[in-house]
């Protein structure tokens, strides 16, 4: 009986292991694709910056 209770608690014990590590997983992934998000935009608003600026000069090359 009591081999069978020990058994049976670290069945219990790998069980909880396995949702915390499922739980963190989850987590994880959430901010990855956050920050993944948050990239891009910058990336694309630097883009933009940069193709601003240099529109503005060639605009203001040619009008000398």
């Amino acid at each position: 009986m009591r081999r069978a209770q020990g058994a049976i608690e670290y069945l219990f014990m790998i069980a909880a292991a396995l949702i915390i590590i499922a739980v963190v997983i989850k987590y994880l992934r959430g901010s990855a694709q956050t920050a993944g998000q948050q990239a891009n935009e910058t990336v694309a608003q630097a883009g933009n910056l940069i193709q601003s600026a240099i529109s503005s000069e060639i605009s203001s090359a040619t009008n000398e």
